[in-house]
């Protein structure tokens, strides 16, 4: 038995061992986003008829936003990431009873050990025309969340007192780790961003950085387009003077920004003159084909950030490949309707209208399924959107220019989003939507402070180092007496 001791030791000092590295162990992290929980309590019946009326036209398959969610927070307790992030709209329409449902359960997610941060959407406060109770083949109006009841609700999920508060608006910042901070940014219901709440966001971020942090952002809207005219086709679906702001966190130290609300799941990005990039990673909605969420996965420094995609692929009561199937229809058969009524606003033929709203539905669809130019439907959508535009040219032999301008329009923003670019001037910046591995910026020299200034003042330079011959008057992040600072 002595001769075994040894052994048992080195066992012993390797068990030790391993276990002082779990602290190190690379970071697994969740995002949900768009969960649009509906409390089970606001309907009496599946077959209320108010309620069917309400499916009809909607995108997502509100139905099941319970029993996909409750799915998901199973799946998450088994999986144990350290963390869950949901970047907006977690209920319906901001029902009471929604929110405390969603609480509910990400109350269980916290018991298994589980952090959670939380940003809101617009459906989340404020008066919701949808905030309903479907009973006796109709509906009443219930009441929405307010600003400070929200605040109250989530306090244990992003504004409790681990974060530092914005004072007018629902932006925080928190460490999550020695090494990672987060920045939940408000973007309110219309898409707009609180300009204090910029310069605060931003000054968050290069403290952080200032630390040796790496910084990650939250938010809910869109900071970068996703395709060419996405808010003529998606209003309020991007931030108001998203490309100040774009700037403005990227000069403060921001590579990835996490959002939702686009019920997609797409990566764009954005590569400014001097090589920086800037990421907007959308998460689709879990009740909207293909039901997705995300996966991220950090190192143990904070240098790499892996991105990958999963999908609800199965779901009781469905044969096995069946729930996709019937999301994908779900999906396609919505988005028609939507794109019937958008076009028939801009135009009359109904030949041409009924040819473009297909390959808008095409596009739309091979758009949530992401990377579209490996996707052999974006050819279909194409010769679909060509079928249109020869529809649209002979109607303008007989004086109908207007309606091949249209269609010209329309086709820019399909071949933008078929082409998986964000932009006319961007064709080439194309990333993988599904799954990616991003290098975090190197972290950087100490600066005091950032601050927001109007005066005119002496010597100003770039974060590059070059020296401004007077006080900038482009919107930007620079340096001034050894300060960062904030131009507006």
């Amino acid at each position: 038995m002595r001769t075994n001791h040894p052994l048992r030791i080195a066992f012993l000092l390797w068990l030790c061992f391993a276990a002082s590295l779990r602290g190190f162990a690379d970071k697994k992290i969740y995002v949900l986003s768009d969960i649009h929980v509906m409390a089970p309590s606001l309907l009496d019946s599946q077959e209320n008829t108010a309620w069917k009326a309400d499916l009809a036209e909607n995108k997502k398959m509100q139905e099941l936003s319970v029993p996909v969610f409750d799915l998901l927070v199973e799946r998450i307790k088994a999986d144990k990431p350290e963390l869950l992030l949901i970047p907006g709209d977690l209920t319906k329409d901001a029902e009471y009873e929604s929110h405390q449902y969603v609480v509910d359960k990400l109350a269980e997610i916290e018991a298994a050990g589980i952090r959670v941060f939380v940003i809101p959407g617009n459906h989340d406060r404020f008066n919701q025309e949808g905030a309903r109770k479907y009973e006796g083949n109709g509906y009443s109006a219930v009441a929405s969340m307010t600003q400070d009841d929200f605040q109250t609700y989530y306090k244990p999920y992003g504004y409790g007192d681990d974060s530092e508060l914005h004072g007018s608006t629902l932006t925080y910042a928190v460490d999550l780790y020695p090494g990672l901070s987060l920045i939940g940014i408000d973007t309110g219901q219309y898409a707009i961003i609180d300009d204090d709440a910029v310069v605060w966001a931003c000054q968050k971020a290069a403290d952080a950085r200032t630390r040796g942090q790496q910084v990650i952002v939250m938010m809910h809207h869109s900071l970068i387009p996703h395709f060419f005219n996405q808010e003529s086709f998606h209003p309020l679906s991007v931030v108001r003077d998203n490309e100040r702001i774009r700037d403005l966190l990227m000069e403060a130290g921001v590579k990835v920004v996490f959002t939702g609300h686009y019920h997609v799941s797409d990566i764009t990005r954005y590569v400014n003159s001097q090589g920086q990039e800037i990421y907007d990673v959308c998460t689709g909605s879990t009740i909207a084909y293909p039901c997705d969420y995300r996966i991220l996965s950090f190192d143990d420094q904070f240098s790499q950030l892996s991105i990958t995609t999963s999908t609800v692929s199965s779901f009781p009561g469905f044969d096995e490949g069946d729930f996709p199937l019937y999301a994908k229809d779900r999906l396609q058969e919505s988005v028609a309707i939507w794109a019937k009524k958008w076009l028939s606003n801009r135009m009359s033929n109904q030949l041409v209208l009924d040819a473009a709203a297909q390959f808008v539905t095409s596009a739309f669809v091979t758009h949530a399924e992401g990377n579209e130019p490996q996707n052999p439907n974006s050819a279909e959508a194409l010769d679909q959107f060509k079928s249109a535009e020869d529809l649209a040219k002979i109607a303008a032999i007989f004086g109908k220019n207007t309606l091949l301008d249209t269609i010209e329009e329309v086709g820019l923003s399909i071949k933008s989003m078929l082409g998986d670019y964000p932009s006319e001037d961007d064709i080439d910046n194309v990333v993988d939507d599904r799954q990616l591995t991003i290098t975090m910026p190197s972290v950087p020299s100490a600066i005091r402070q950032v601050k927001a200034v109007d005066a005119a003042s002496d010597v100003w330079h770039t974060l590059q180092g070059v020296r401004l011959s007077s006080r900038p008057s482009a919107p930007g992040i620079y340096l001034h007496e050894g300060q960062k600072v904030v131009v507006k």
